[in-house]
Order: C-alpha cells, then sequence, then structure tokens
C-alpha cells in the first residue's frame, strides 16, 4: 500500500493554473486568521432552538439548499423527503418555520439527502427502496405532494448488502453525483443521463482491503474521497483518487495503487467534510476525535478530543471559520477551524448550553442570558447529521428517535 502522496494535494482544490496563486493566497489567509483569533476570543453570545415538524418525524439526514431558503430532512416514519421554509434572520419562535412539501415516491424510509450545490431547487434523496432520485422541488409549491417529478438510479450491489447506500454526494459544480454502496464499490451518476440508470465510472475499494463509509468529491471535483476503514488492521484512513479515469456504466474498475491514502484515526472513519473555501479537511471517526487536515499538505493539523462516543457528522460554517462535530453524546460541539479550539457546546435537551469554551447553567440562567429554546418533548442526546446554513452561524440537526421519540430540530449559534 502506498501511503505517501503521489498526485499533488493541491489539486485537489484549484486546477494547476490555479495553485501558484493558491498557495500564495492561503499564506496571506492563514496569517489574517491567526492574527484575528488571538486578538479576541469566539464564544457563543445566543442560542434559539426549535424544532421543525412533531414527535412522530424522526430523521436522519438533514440539508440546506444554496441559498439557505430551503431545509430538507430525511422523514423516516412516513417515507417521504420533507422541505420546509426558515426565515433565518427572524429566528426567535417556531412561527418562521413551516411545511413547504413533501416529496412522494420512495416505497422504503428514506434515509439521505442532498441538496444541489448551485440550483436551490433540486434534490438527491436515497431510501431503503434501493433507489436514488433526483427531485426538482419548483413544482410543489402550495404543499402539492409530488410523486413524478424525478429521475431514479437503482442500486447495483446485491440484496445481501443492504437496501441504501452509505452515502450520496453532488460534485462541485452538481453535474455528477457519487453514491457510494454498502458493497465498498463508488459509482458516479452523470445527473444529465441519469434516465440511462447507468453510472459513467464506477470503482471497487474492496480490492484495495478498504471498507467504504462515505464518499465525497474534492473541491475541485477531479477526485473521490472516501472515508474507509482497513479490512487489514482496522485503521481509519482517507483515500483519494481521481475518479474521470473510470470506466463507464457496470464494468467496476479497482482502486489503483497510486492512489493516496491517509491514516488518520485508530478505526474507522464515519463522516468527512471539506471547508467552503477548500483548504481544511474535517473527518470523523468511531475513536471519538475530529480530525482537522490542512489540505494543502494533507497534514492532520489539529485534533478535536472533547468527544467520548463515536462521531457522526462534521460540518463546516459558511465562511470556514468554525467547525461542528455531534456524537452520541448530548449536544453539537462548535470549534475553531484553524485550530479545534472550544467555542461551545449546543445542548440539544433541556439541561445547560455550553459558551465560550466551559461553563454551563440551569435553563433558568440561559434564559436571563438571553436563550430561547423550544425543545419539544424535551429529549436530548445528539444528532445523526448536521449542517451548516450556508449564509448564516444556524445549524441544522437530524435526530433520529424510537416511534415516541422527537423531531428533527435545528440550532443557531451566534460567534
Amino acid at each position: 500500500m502506498r501511503v505517501s502522496p503521489p498526485i499533488s494535494s493541491t489539486s485537489l482544490v484549484y486546477s494547476p493554473k490555479q495553485q501558484e496563486r493558491f498557495i500564495k493566497y492561503q499564506q496571506t489567509q492563514q496569517q489574517q486568521i491567526s492574527t484575528q483569533f488571538t486578538k479576541r476570543r469566539c464564544k457563543i453570545n445566543d442560542i434559539t432552538l426549535y424544532d421543525c415538524g412533531g414527535h412522530r418525524q424522526t430523521s436522519r439526514s438533514v440539508s440546506w439548499n444554496s441559498t439557505g431558503t430551503f431545509l430538507s430532512f430525511a422523514s423516516s416514519f412516513d417515507r417521504l423527503a420533507k422541505i420546509w421554509t426558515i426565515d433565518s434572520s427572524s429566528a426567535t419562535n417556531n412561527n418562521n418555520t413551516r411545511e413547504y412539501t413533501a416529496l412522494m415516491g420512495h416505497t422504503a424510509p428514506v434515509e439521505r439527502v442532498r441538496f444541489h450545490p448551485n440550483e436551490p431547487s433540486l434534490l438527491c434523496t436515497a431510501a431503503e427502496d434501493r433507489s436514488v432520485r433526483i427531485w426538482d422541488i419548483r413544482h410543489n409549491n402550495n404543499h402539492n405532494h409530488n410523486r413524478s417529478n424525478n429521475h431514479k438510479m437503482e442500486l447495483k450491489s446485491p440484496d445481501k448488502y443492504g437496501n441504501c447506500p452509505a452515502s450520496i454526494e453532488w460534485s462541485t459544480q452538481g453535474m455528477y453525483v457519487a453514491v457510494g454502496e454498502k458493497n465498498d464499490v463508488v459509482h458516479v451518476y452523470d445527473v444529465r443521463k441519469c434516465d440511462t440508470n447507468q453510472p459513467c465510472a464506477s470503482f471497487d475499494l474492496s480490492t484495495q482491503h478498504s471498507v467504504l463509509q462515505e464518499c465525497h468529491f474534492s473541491p475541485c471535483g477531479q477526485h473521490l474521497v472516501a472515508a474507509t476503514k482497513s479490512s487489514v488492521d482496522g485503521m481509519g484512513q482517507v483515500r483519494i483518487w481521481r475518479w474521470n479515469t473510470g470506466g463507464g456504466g457496470d464494468d467496476e474498475e479497482e482502486v489503483k495503487d497510486d492512489a493516496s491514502v491517509f491514516v488518520g484515526h485508530t478505526g474507522p472513519i464515519y463522516t468527512l467534510a471539506f471547508s467552503p473555501d477548500g483548504t481544511r479537511l474535517a473527518t470523523g471517526g468511531s475513536d471519538a476525535l475530529v480530525g482537522l487536515w490542512d489540505v494543502s499538505t494533507m497534514v492532520c493539523a489539529s485534533t478535536i478530543t472533547r468527544r467520548t462516543k463515536f462521531v457522526r457528522s462534521v460540518a463546516f460554517s459558511y465562511d470556514s471559520k468554525f467547525v461542528a462535530s455531534c456524537s452520541e453524546e448530548d449536544g453539537v460541539d462548535i470549534s475553531l477551524a484553524c485550530d479545534g479550539s472550544k467555542v461551545g457546546l449546543v445542548s440539544l435537551s433541556s439541561t445547560a448550553t455550553e459558551g465560550g469554551g466551559g461553563g454551563g447553567g440551569q435553563q433558568q440562567q440561559q434564559q436571563q442570558r438571553g436563550y430561547q429554546m423550544n425543545y419539544g418533548n424535551g429529549i436530548g442526546g445528539g444528532a445523526d447529521e448536521i449542517c451548516f446554513h450556508p449564509k448564516a452561524y444556524i445549524i441544522a440537526c437530524a435526530r433520529n428517535y424510537s416511534s415516541t421519540g422527537g423531531g428533527g430540530g435545528g440550532g443557531g449559534s451566534g460567534a
């Protein structure tokens, strides 16, 4: 296995013509960020928590559209993808949230939702009916439920590997969707040709003794970046390779030995996310750690060690300054993306919400500080998936309970 990267790490972010400018820009930005955060201490100043849906609305996945006007979550209970409108400018009570539409068509619980990175009306969903669908929600106003306005792609893996893909992710420009299946094969679909139900490239990671957990496109769109576990020693690995050399149709290619492999966790890496500016990569694993990687060198520059259970999801703020992480524990940890230092903990229960890196109080103390909360049924615990608003310090959290549990919630954080 080759561990040292055979490709330039900066090529993950920019094309060769842009790399020289990128390096100079990055050096300047790092100096500015370092100076900025040594002059002042960031902390959470105000929190508003509110629920989207009732106690029956369980969800494992959540996604904002590119403009932040719509929030989608996978509604496992009723096999729908729900779309909500949220006014982020006045997030002081539940009156600014309402259900916009529900996408009907899946015949089993919906497990994944991902809005298009640039088109605010396009949504990709995956469900346990062994299908991935792409929807246009522009035809779904006035609460008209849509059954036909979608394109369907069937899973390629045998039934024994499960009924839902491990992950679905758009490319940066939104022309391709990477579907990572649970037989450790990644299929790339051209959404302009998705009616054919044939991937334009497929890659089998099992030939490299890797167990796939999640797969994303690199910021430049030329590489696939997979969160994996080694089937040999169980170590968590980030695996990177060029995807546009893959075979077409159902012909699966092996991920070649010249793929870059970076060992970063002592167990499986369950989740990863690139910062919007493309300079950082966050990984979360079963070892309860969050790794913050410098993309230009693919060196893990900082590690967040405050969690004690496996990390389920990581997300960067729209300005790339903050990184959020969640696990089975209560709350969403907010950190500085530059070094992982603590900003605060957004509690999802009726107990304390910490600010400024330490100390919490009871709900009465929080109300005195200006916190406003609506916890629905009051159930605490962690989140299955989190996602930052594309233009504001607002975090959406998908939370999955039993049939008597509570619904998905959104938390706003000011820093």
